[in-house]
């Protein structure tokens, strides 16, 4: 039967060690397995059986660095991290994330995340995902990124991303949105492309103020799961280019930028220069627990999408009955 892949050489660049794609190791087996569990000790089974160049000191270090990090998303994701450690750390269980979407979005954003693009965890033909799969997979992370953005400034969240979940063009909805903001005039210069999808903004949403006047809370998001994620900022865009491509009277209010990913990211460091880069991010440390968030808040703001969540939630099933070991 088919299994998730350890591979020895991915773990270490001879100086450290990956203990996110090792935790991904871990919850991947038990999301995957008829019996819901994985065992930590499995990574030693899988280096040892393997041609592996990691000593065992290394070993042991990188199971325990997994153990702490799966720790570390359970401390922050709470309800929404679908996987429970035992006591010990030495058994990892699957929690059916049915009917809560923060676990579905974590999920999806795990799968994601190790497509064999970007990962060789499932890159077996058995476990990945069918190329409809991973579209699927694709379009409903940018709408929990839309919920999540939603609950992030407490107001309402339009998927504006290409293809649009409602069918309409760019201006179109371009001027929809901007019907209800009324800070600027939607016009486009002749010269902006002829025929745009999305302009790279995947997610607009607003926190209005009661005087309804500009100079309120708004934000463009860009969903991205790739491994070029990182090359794919807006912030350059949204901080006048899309303005004078896009409208003849230009909003006065400042345009928040964010970017969504599925990516678990715990590197300090990196981070920050992710965050200078990029904008604000949400990634899978963040998304999850927003998104159940947004439960809260659906009957009170408008998110768009929000109602396509329940067809995410039987992909997964649907995925995990093709597939679990």
């Amino acid at each position: 039967m088919p299994s998730v892949y350890l591979p020895p050489d991915e773990f270490t660049d001879g100086e450290s060690l990956d203990f996110d794609l090792a935790a991904d190791y871990l919850e991947l087996k038990a999301f995957l397995s008829t019996d819901h569990q994985s065992l930590s000790n499995d990574i030693v089974s899988a280096l040892d059986l393997g041609d592996s160049d990691i000593d065992r000191t290394s070993c042991d270090d990188l199971v325990a660095g997994a153990i702490n990090r799966m720790k570390l998303r359970q401390d922050i994701l709470v309800e929404a991290y679908p996987f429970a450690i035992d006591i010990d750390g030495d058994v990892i269980s699957f929690i059916d994330g049915k009917s809560d979407y923060g676990k579905t979005a974590y999920l999806i954003s795990l799968l994601l995340s190790n497509l064999r693009s970007l990962s060789p965890l499932i890159d077996c033909e058995e476990l990945h995902p069918t190329e409809k799969e991973v579209a699927e997979f694709r379009k409903y992370f940018q709408y929990f990124a839309t919920a999540a953005i939603a609950a992030e400034i407490q107001g309402p969240a339009w998927s504006f991303g290409f293809p649009r979940p409602d069918g309409t063009g760019f201006i179109q909805k371009l001027s929809e949105i901007w019907a209800v903001l009324k800070d600027g005039s939607v016009s486009p210069d002749p010269s902006s492309p002829a025929k745009p999808k999305d302009d790279g903004v995947d997610v607009f949403a607003w926190r209005k103020q009661s005087d309804g006047l500009p100079g309120f809370l708004l934000v463009a998001a860009q969903v991205a799961t790739g491994k070029n994620w990182r090359d794919k900022s807006i912030k350059s865009n949204i901080d006048g280019i899309f303005q004078a491509r896009w409208f003849s009277r230009w909003p006065v209010t400042e345009i928040v930028a964010y970017h969504v990913v599925p990516f678990a990211c715990s590197d300090d460091d990196k981070f920050r220069d992710h965050v200078l880069l990029l904008g604000n991010i949400l990634h899978r440390l963040r998304l999850p627990r927003r998104v159940s968030e947004a439960v809260l808040i659906k009957d009170d703001v408008k998110i768009e999408a929000f109602d396509q969540l329940d067809k995410a939630e039987n992909l997964i099933c649907s995925y995990l009955d093709r597939v679990r070991i």
